[in-house]
């Protein structure tokens, strides 16, 4: 096995990397649910009926502070074991979650996979001065898509 090889196997298979990424960057900003039962939300005097469409804005819970401190800090160790034990676990869904969970979420992850390890096996990858920071979402779209083009510079591996 060579050092490249050792890497693109660690860096791939770091779910870390990937789950901190689709914290801050979610395939879509926002779910629609409908509320299967009358709930009481507690500590208030408001009922959610039977029926109600409820737009559940995963952005907004990925970015919470009192969930993620500094949450616009990119941190993979967010998702080790021990610090997912200690979050509710609907704190983190980036493909929904349940029985409307995405059907295409594992395949998207495993494409993702070896999309990264077909790149990282020949090239190191470096932000182009191109690119815009920090990146601003097109408002025109209901998937989580940048306003401008992400530049990145492929370097061949030596």
């Amino acid at each position: 096995i060579t050092i490249v090889e050792l890497v693109c196997f660690i860096v791939i298979n770091n779910r870390y990397l990937i789950s901190e990424t689709l914290r801050l960057h979610p395939p879509l900003p926002a779910l629609l649910r409908k509320c299967n039962k009358d709930y009481k939300v507690p500590n208030s005097d408001l009922i959610i009926e039977e029926g109600t469409m409820l737009g559940i804005l995963v952005s907004s819970i990925h970015r919470d502070p009192e969930i993620y401190p500094d949450p616009d800090v990119f941190d993979p160790d967010r998702f080790t074991e021990e610090n997912i034990a200690t979050r509710h676990p609907m704190a983190f869904m980036p493909f929904g979650e349940g029985p409307r969970i995405c059907i295409g979420a594992r395949f998207g992850m495993i494409s993702l996979k070896v999309a990264l390890a077909t790149i990282f096996q020949d090239f190191r990858v470096t932000v182009n001065e191109k690119t815009q920071l920090p990146l601003e979402y097109s408002t025109k779209s209901i998937s989580t898509r940048p306003q401008g083009t992400i530049w990145l510079n492929l370097h061949p591996l030596e």
